[in-house]
């Protein structure tokens, strides 16, 4: 006689056959929620590569049918994989499994395409325009630049494994980089690789910006997305270790794909009498 305790299960991948018959689940309930189990179930595949990134997950109703499970149930294991990003909603075409996410520590100086590198994808970089502009305003308060400054004006693509992931604009003094050229970074492939090696400009420290917004026509299809879609917009200031500031630059990146991650950790306590206490949680 089966036993009356139900044991959690694994599902084969989520595919199904017209002809095939419904499966169920016990019909007293396990301790575990249905949708917890259905939700780690699907965590296994995409981590196992049973549903390999860029693949669609079967339409509603046959999930429903593979896992004998009601719609809110169903939908209730798939709210946190799209909260998380571990699947995408794809408008007019169904839930996608994510591609991995690229990360970024928020507390360590590191060129994009050493970012990428550090996560196995070759960088790349390309669509490079390059011209001598007079400074923007906000670029010269940002740049400490007087009103009559030249800056250089630097547009590109950084593209990891060959998929569009960041668009940025950077102004750098012109003054500090004479015959700046689209093709002398094409042949380096990094800006701060450039900056470093042919103008001595060390790079020793930068502070970030982020918020989020929606792609223009023009970033959308550089970034190979549609026009509104979500991306994160960073403000950078690079200084040299003198302090002066070096590069302004503006990226505006790939949401879907990428992370910013930011270590924090409590502040230091202040010794009794020499300042007002930091503020706990």
């Amino acid at each position: 006689m089966p036993s009356s305790r139900a044991h959690a299960w694994s599902r084969p991948p989520v595919h199904v056959e017209p002809e095939a018959e419904a499966r169920t689940w016990p019909a007293q309930a396990p301790p575990i929620p249905k949708y917890y189990q259905l939700r780690a179930e699907l965590e296994r595949q995409i981590a196992a590569g049973q549903l390999a990134p860029g693949a669609f997950l079967p339409p509603e109703r046959l999930l429903l049918r593979q896992y004998g499970v009601s719609r809110t149930t169903l939908r209730e294991a798939l709210r946190p994989l799209l909260h998380e990003g571990m699947l995408l909603s794809v408008r007019g075409k169904g839930i996608m499994v994510a591609k991995p996410a690229i990360r970024q520590a928020g507390d360590v100086l590191m060129s994009f395409s050493d970012v990428l590198r550090s996560q196995g994808l070759e960088p790349g970089i390309g669509d490079i325009r390059v011209a001598v502009d007079p400074c923007p305003r906000d670029v010269g308060i940002a740049l400490q630049l007087p009103p009559d400054a030249q800056v250089v004006r630097v547009e590109r693509v950084r593209t990891g494994n060959g998929q569009p992931v960041n668009f940025s604009i950077s102004y750098i003094p012109a003054a500090d980089v004479p015959g700046f050229t689209a093709e002398l970074l094409a042949e380096s492939g990094s800006l701060y690789a450039l900056l470093r090696t042919r103008y001595e400009l060390h790079i020793a420290r930068a502070q970030d910006e982020m918020f989020a917004r929606r792609a223009s026509t023009r970033e959308a299809r550089l970034l190979g997305l549609r026009p509104g879609d979500p991306v994160l917009v960073m403000n950078r200031v690079c200084a040299l270790s003198s302090g002066r500031p070096i590069e302004y630059a503006l990226s505006v990146i790939r949401s879907d794909i990428y992370r910013y991650v930011v270590r924090l950790t409590p502040p230091r306590p202040v010794p009794s009498g020499t300042g007002p206490r930091p503020t706990t949680l």
